[in-house]
């Protein structure tokens, strides 16, 4: 089962506390990118600036999915280096 918000996949992961976070980002999406690409410092300051457009255009995304796509991915490595 993947995520399909920030509040869905903060569901999942206290649903299923033993099961590592990246497990609920599908694959092929860019929070998915962004979690095996990116550190917690660079996706916190992707958050909290504009969308990239140039992202955007590439996988397809609004401004809005964009910072959830960033939200995600942000949530499930906060969580997975606890």
């Amino acid at each position: 089962m993947y995520a399909r918000s920030p509040e869905d996949l903060k569901r999942l992961i206290t649903a299923h506390p033993d099961d590592s976070p990246s497990t609920f980002l599908d694959d092929g999406t860019y929070a998915a990118w962004c979690y095996d690409h990116l550190t917690p410092g660079e996706l916190k300051s992707a958050f909290h600036r504009d969308a990239d457009p140039d992202a955007c255009e590439k996988w397809g995304l609004s401004s809005l999915e964009f910072k959830q796509q960033v939200e995600m991915a942000w949530i499930a490595k906060m969580v997975a280096t606890l």
